[in-house]
């Protein structure tokens, strides 16, 4: 007797863990189906960028000599036609004295030359002076004249340095970068032989933009207007939005990749904290946003070649529910959804397909 109870009571726990098993089982099962609803595909690019004056100059000096005096610092702000430094202007002026007595010169000599070809003139009409004669003194009245206007420009371009010995911001902004210090030498710019001095950076900060590299497959979704996301890497909680302002029309290799890059410019609507000329940002760029398909999630949706099937739960002629391969007309994807054209709609349940392979892709 107390055998046939002991049997009853094992195989009451074997039902009874079966049972458990089964409706375990049957829990898993339903937490895998899926009910098609409709749903927003957004299909995003983040890339690294770095912020940029759209307005700055990099100001050279016109004028050579010694840096007598700074005025400024970097990093202060600075209005157009404000001092930025003063060169001594001690050897333009001995220069310029030099060449006024060039100039004098020079008129000297070319009235000179000018006389004798009047006298030459005269001298060849009267048969005293030969052809070949007169045409030297006429060669020589235009060389001195050449050479005269020569030490007049030449003393025209020291005057211009001299007014340029006091440098100015072309704009308001701020000194972003300050490359001389008192007591150095400048070279002008001007000269032809060098590419002068660089004296400071003036960027006005109020008006930013972000350069960013898209990559070639992304390249073709960006458009000019686009609105972008661009966060400082400093602070990861911090937003503020953009515009794609410009899109290169040619690509440039990346360093050490074969693949090529766009530059993409984007103006920022608003300046918020940690956003900063030379810092870098992130910049979202989304290429798809597409509100309100019929959307199923990518591994419920199996391709075959250019045919796309879902599992399908059916009720047969008893109201028993099976899973039936069914053939959809697939749309757009964010590569988390597939909008679903047609084949299916809102409120079918599906269980996952599969997967033999992973063909999933743009359409």
């Amino acid at each position: 007797m107390k055998d046939r109870l002991f049997l009853v009571f094992l195989m009451s726990m074997f039902f009874l863990v079966i049972g458990c098993a089964q409706k375990k089982a049957d829990t898993s099962q339903v937490a895998e189906m899926y009910t098609v609803k409709k749903v927003d595909l957004k299909d995003i690019v983040s890339q690294t960028g770095e912020v940029n004056s759209v307005t700055k100059v990099d100001i050279k000096s016109e004028a050579s000599g010694k840096v007598e005096k700074v005025y400024v610092k970097e990093g202060q702000s600075i209005n157009k036609g404000d001092t930025i430094l003063y060169i001594d202007p001690y050897r333009l002026n001995t220069h310029k004295k030099k060449l006024d007595l060039s100039v004098r010169e020079a008129m000297i000599e070319f009235k000179k030359s000018k006389r004798d070809f009047s006298d030459g003139t005269e001298l060849y009409t009267s048969g005293s002076l030969s052809a070949r004669k007169l045409f030297d003194l006429e060669m020589k009245c235009q060389l001195d004249s050449i050479n005269l206007l020569r030490q007049k420009l030449e003393l025209l371009d020291v005057k211009d340095q001299l007014s340029k010995t006091v440098i100015t911001s072309p704009l308001s902004g701020v000194i972003t970068q300050l490359l001389v210090e008192e007591g150095e030498i400048a070279v002008s710019a001007t000269t032809g032989f060098q590419s002068g001095t660089s004296i400071a950076t003036v960027a006005d900060i109020s008006n930013l933009e972000v350069i960013a590299t898209v990559g070639e497959v992304d390249y073709i979704h960006i458009k000019k207007g686009d609105p972008v996301v661009i966060r400082p890497e400093a602070n990861e909680n911090a937003r503020t939005r953009g515009t794609v302002t410009f899109i290169a029309l040619s690509a440039r290799k990346n360093q050490n990749s074969e693949l090529s890059g766009f530059e993409v410019r984007v103006s920022i609507d608003s300046l918020i904290p940690g956003i900063a000329p030379g810092i870098n940002v992130n910049v979202v760029f989304t290429i798809k946003e597409i509100a309100g398909v019929t959307g199923v999630p990518y591994s419920y949706v199996e391709k075959v070649d250019t045919l796309y099937y879902v599992n399908k739960m059916v009720k047969n002629g008893q109201g028993v529910e099976s899973a039936v391969r069914t053939l959809v007309q697939a749309g757009e994807t964010d590569f988390k959804f597939y909008e679903i054209k047609s084949g299916l709609k809102v409120g079918d349940v599906l269980v996952p397909v599969e997967r033999k392979e992973f063909p999933l892709g743009k359409k």
